[in-house]
């Protein structure tokens, strides 16, 4: 990762974005692809295409969400206190005491998570709190103070902007997924240079937290032969995890290519064979009928779409500080990279021998 793209990566990392309002990260990536990518289009829903090879016939779709996990204001008390809903899956315990950015039309707003103190739990003794007992306090005196700034339905984040750490690893509160965009035009960028003969459909879709639907409607109309989703997988190289029940990833020991049920096997087969080729180092994770990203509803559109999973490995996903390993990254994208080189000598990979 040159300089370059690190501003690049920071600046999709650093713009605020949950589901459903992901308009100012969409533009931001349509800015850089549109720098190799001549025409890049957008759907009534937000999700982004970019294409590669527009004449030719075999065709595959990358894609990456760029949504965050995030709130809702839904209600303001007579106090000035805010209390929202959840925009995809957040973990309340985590919110006291961190900032909160209220995304407003006039403009981001700063507040606090709230809660009960510990000194006035009984025995000083946490309980988990539910969501309506988690607020965000901006300093309003009162609700119509708090109304001038605020209204009902402005979405909120959570959690930290990138930061290095040490080593080549970085927290940020969204690598998931903005890795996955990222990726996506990288890919797109590295192929642009490059003679082949496969049409590339590159795509940030929307709404991924809130239902896993979004890259769904626009693998319906581009209709591609087949389809690799980017996202996040939780690593589990961190105290406390079972290695028996979730597996054995690390930050560090490269992609993860997912094998299962729903990944097509030829689809699987081909990354790790071209990962032992290249010498790209890769892990392995399992699927048993749910990827839980953006594979799953692209498979089921139309009649059915071959596709594939890579993942990075990231620790204390849905947390205000996600962490993973710049290697890990880079090794993702010369890996698809690769894989779709080889789809020029491997046309009829979909197909089956009965």
């Amino acid at each position: 990762m040159n300089e370059t793209q690190k501003q690049f990566l920071v600046s999709l990392i650093n713009e605020p974005g949950p589901s459903g309002h992901e308009i100012n990260v969409q533009r931001i990536w349509k800015n850089e692809v549109s720098k190799f990518c001549k025409d890049v289009q957008v759907d009534p829903h937000g999700n982004l295409t970019a294409v590669l090879n527009p004449e030719k016939e075999f065709s595959i779709m990358i894609v990456g969400h760029a949504d965050e996990i995030g709130l809702i204001v839904n209600y303001i008390d007579d106090k000035g206190y805010l209390y929202f809903m959840n925009i995809g899956g957040v973990d309340q315990t985590m919110l006291g005491a961190h900032k909160a950015r209220i995304l407003t039309k006039k403009g981001i707003v700063e507040g606090i998570f709230g809660q009960k103190s510990l000194h006035h739990e009984e025995g000083q003794t946490r309980k988990i709190p539910k969501r309506y007992e988690v607020y965000i306090d901006i300093g309003a005196k009162n609700k119509k103070e708090a109304e001038k700034l605020i209204t009902l339905g402005d979405p909120v984040i959570f959690g930290e902007n990138y930061i290095e750490l040490q080593g080549k690893n970085a927290a940020a509160r969204c690598f998931d997924n903005r890795i996955g965009i990222y990726i996506v035009a990288e890919v797109l960028r590295k192929l642009s240079s490059k003679k082949f003969n496969t049409k590339v459909f590159g795509v940030s879709s929307v709404q991924e937290e809130t239902g896993v639907w979004g890259a769904g409607n626009i693998a319906f109309s581009l209709k591609p032969d087949l389809a690799i989703a980017f996202d996040v997988c939780p690593s589990t190289d961190i105290p406390g995890t079972s290695k028996e029940q979730f597996g054995d990833l690390k930050l560090g020991s490269g992609p993860i290519i997912r094998r299962g049920v729903i990944a097509h096997a030829k689809i699987a087969d081909l990354l790790i064979k071209t990962a032992e080729k290249k010498k790209i180092k890769y892990q392995i994770d399992v699927e048993n009928g749910r990827f839980g990203t953006d594979s799953d509803p692209i498979s089921k559109s139309r009649g059915g779409v071959a596709v594939g999973g890579v993942e990075i490995p990231t620790r204390y996903l849905h947390s205000s500080a996600e962490v993973l390993n710049h290697d890990d990254v880079d090794n993702c994208i010369d890996l698809v990279c690769e894989f779709i080189l080889s789809l020029e000598k491997n046309k009829d990979l979909l197909k089956y021998d009965l």
